[in-house]
């Protein structure tokens, strides 16, 4: 009896469930290089998880980047020539914590992404000295997380079918070896011709990863890369005969191509091997060390006014009548050695708890380059192409140099400190980042010879302050440099500089709705210019600005139904510059409003059980063609729509892209704009995969 009396004095235990938080992402270390809640970070970061990409189709990381505002879109066909801004400028990319050197970033093979994280603003660069080259930080970072091996056997095999011949194979094999041992290799293979003639992308990757992990305080990962991409080069279209048709239109399909033009490549290939070792209960040490090299095999052509003075450094088509065909071959081989050790400490002092994080980054690219024209002066031939009635030339292979011209040497060496403090509803943030960069920057063509040695100090703060359990406030400040390399110098260049205020609110599943909405106002200086003094070199007086407001926002109505919604309303211009006519200028095709909303509903119970539909559309106001502004791509309304079923071990897709077949254009990059691209017509794939 004294048993049963105690046993109904036992207290009800409660038991609660985590909501389904769908395409929600708690915590990243691509913002402070520790893993933090994402509502303690004092800076914009956003997240797009594998389900995501896998749910909306994506092949490209243009596509999975739409659903993030203030980030712009890639055309497939520009992708050797530019790579993302995010608010209004350059952004750097990293790869399982390597910034990547030369690689166009929108040809990165999606079929080994676990997670990517978009660090907006120059306090993204925390990841090697990607302070120097052609592309910088100054916008933000693309952080790219990829698959690594695990202890759960994974067997998947996928293949696509679509529209302009596309068809492609990937797959995923995760296998333990032992407890403590593991190895996963990734791959894919695929294919497609273009709306546009004889263009086409060829995409080969394999990613094969080994991890050990003997015990809970240890963890070693290797992975491997290798990612051949091969197209043919389009310089896109000119002004006149596509957004001004009074004289003459072209055909969408028109490729302003030499008879016999030679592929071009990008090839990329690397090894990582991280190290995280617990040497305590307070202290975690970690080691990466990296390899990568990147080779550039670009052929290109193009026309250019014959009338003009500036000869094949211009475009042309003033007339359908009178231009001439000039090629070009821009070869590149970039090797970067990257290591970065790093010591992590948890720890208390009164009423606070410290996250510190200190650590070396050293980087060393080798960057080796050459450009040379066909027939020495670029013209293909004599003969004007009409382009109401074209005849192309047939290309003519320039002469490689026996070196390159180009022998560029970067060496970084940054040393950094940081430390979050948590003290109840306050989050803190406080970093130094003490950066040397030396660029060695040989173009013996044109007899440039610079050497630099640059150090600069960039520091960065910010707070968090939670208002409620699910409504924050942040603000944060944060800077940036680069050297910049591949401009024609007189002298030796110094920094470019990067400044960024930003305050925010953050929202953490309230309702169901996570989001970030955040101020912002970004600032860039010393930018390189044209020396009105010495055609064809550059000087360091210009100045950009960028602000304006991001929203981000994922809403998980109910376990079945997600919603995404992303918008940006931004100011880019010219601040200062050495042509007055520039001033005040927006900025190279980046938009002043975008929007993103998407949603998808998967049914979970009854007889249509697996079947999962979802629809998105996507706005952008007009692109400035050039820096100049004479011209403007308008403003469009993109709609897309998925559908898939889950039925035992194979799921079944079909995604469609530019739902309604809208016909218009957008900005080319290629020699920094003047030219237009017809956008992507509707195009349909079929996908199935299999987990076995």
């Amino acid at each position: 009896m004294a048993y049963a009396d105690e046993v109904g004095k036992l207290e009800p235990i409660e038991v609660h469930a985590d909501r389904d938080y769908g395409y929600v992402v708690k915590s990243a270390s691509a913002a402070t290089r520790t893993e933090t809640p994402v509502e303690n970070i004092p800076q914009s970061i956003v997240t797009v998880p594998r389900a995501m990409i896998e749910d909306q189709g994506a092949k490209t990381l243009s596509d999975v980047l739409r659903n993030v505002s203030n980030v712009n879109a890639v055309d497939a066909r520009d992708a050797n020539n530019v790579v993302f801004n995010i608010r209004g400028f350059h952004s750097g990319t990293v790869v399982d914590g390597v910034a990547m050197k030369g690689n166009f970033t929108d040809q990165e093979s999606l079929v080994n992404v676990e997670r990517i994280d978009v660090v907006k603003g120059p306090a993204g660069a925390l990841f090697g000295s990607q302070g120097v080259g052609a592309y910088d930080t100054a916008g933000g970072t693309i952080a790219i997380t990829t698959l690594e091996p695990a202890q759960e056997p994974v067997r998947k095999i996928g293949f696509k079918l679509g529209s302009y011949g596309e068809k492609g194979i990937d797959f995923n094999l995760n296998q333990p070896l032992d407890a403590a041992w593991a190895f996963r290799v990734t791959g894919e293979s695929s294919n497609s011709d273009s709306e546009t003639d004889r263009v086409f992308f060829r995409k080969r990757a394999l990613f094969p990863s080994l991890a050990w992990s003997p015990n809970g305080d240890t963890k070693v990962v290797l992975r491997i890369r290798y990612l051949d991409n091969t197209t043919l080069d389009y310089s896109g279209l000119p002004v006149n005969g596509t957004l001004n048709t009074s004289t003459y239109t072209l055909p969408r399909q028109t490729n302003i191509a030499a008879g016999g033009l030679p592929d071009t490549t990008n090839k990329s290939r690397g090894a990582n091997l991280q190290w995280t070792q617990k040497l305590s209960d307070t202290w975690n040490f970690s080691l990466l060390t990296a390899y990568n090299e990147v080779e550039l095999n670009q052929r290109g052509t193009w026309l250019s006014d014959s009338a003009s003075a500036s000869g094949c450094f211009d475009f042309g088509s003033a007339t359908p009548t009178s231009n001439t065909m000039c090629g070009v071959r821009m070869w590149a081989r970039l090797k970067t050695t990257t290591i970065s050790p790093s010591l992590t400490a948890k720890f208390e002092t009164a009423a606070a708890r410290h996250t510190l994080n200190v650590g070396i980054d050293y980087e060393e690219t080798r960057d080796d380059e050459f450009m040379a024209y066909s027939n020495g002066t670029g013209a293909l031939s004599a003969a004007n192409v009409d382009l109401t009635n074209p005849a192309y030339p047939a290309w003519s292979e320039p002469v490689a140099p026996a070196t390159p011209d180009q022998r560029n040497r970067y060496v970084s060496t940054v040393a950094y400190l940081q430390d979050q403090v948590d003290v109840g509803r306050w989050h803190f943030l406080g970093s130094i980042r003490y950066s040397e960069i030396k660029v060695t920057d040989i173009n013996s063509a044109y007899g440039i010879s610079n050497i630099t040695r640059n150090s600069r100090t960039s520091p960065r703060i910010g707070a968090v302050y939670e208002l409620t359990s699910t409504v924050s406030a942040f603000a944060g400040y944060g800077e940036g440099m680069r050297v910049p390399a591949f401009y024609l110098f007189a002298a030796p260049p110094k920094p470019e500089e990067y400044t960024q205020k930003e305050v925010g609110l953050r929202l953490k599943d309230l309702a169901g709705i996570t989001a970030t909405v955040a101020l912002f106002d970004l600032n860039r200086k010393n930018v390189a210019i044209s020396d009105p003094a010495n055609a064809g070199y550059y000087i360091q007086a210009g100045r950009q600005r960028s602000k304006g407001i991001d929203v981000d926002l994922r809403w998980q109505a109910t376990p079945s139904w997600s919603w995404i919604a992303a918008f940006t309303r931004q100011t880019a211009r010219i601040v200062e510059d050495g042509d007055s006519s520039l001033i005040n200028k927006q900025l190279f095709n980046v938009p002043e409003r975008t929007a993103r909303l998407a949603t998808r509903y998967d049914i979970r119970s009854g007889s249509l059980a697996g079947l999962g539909l979802g629809l998105g559309l996507t706005y952008n106001s007009r692109l400035p063609g050039n820096s100049t502004n004479t011209f403007f791509t308008p403003a469009t309304t993109i709609w897309d729509a998925q559908a898939s079923y889950s039925v035992g071990r194979a799921r079944y897709g079909l995604n469609v892209f530019n739902l309604t077949n809208k016909q218009y254009y957008v900005p080319s990059s290629y020699f920094l704009g003047g030219q237009v691209i017809p956008a992507l017509p509707r195009t349909i794939t079929a996908t199935v995969n299999f987990s076995f």
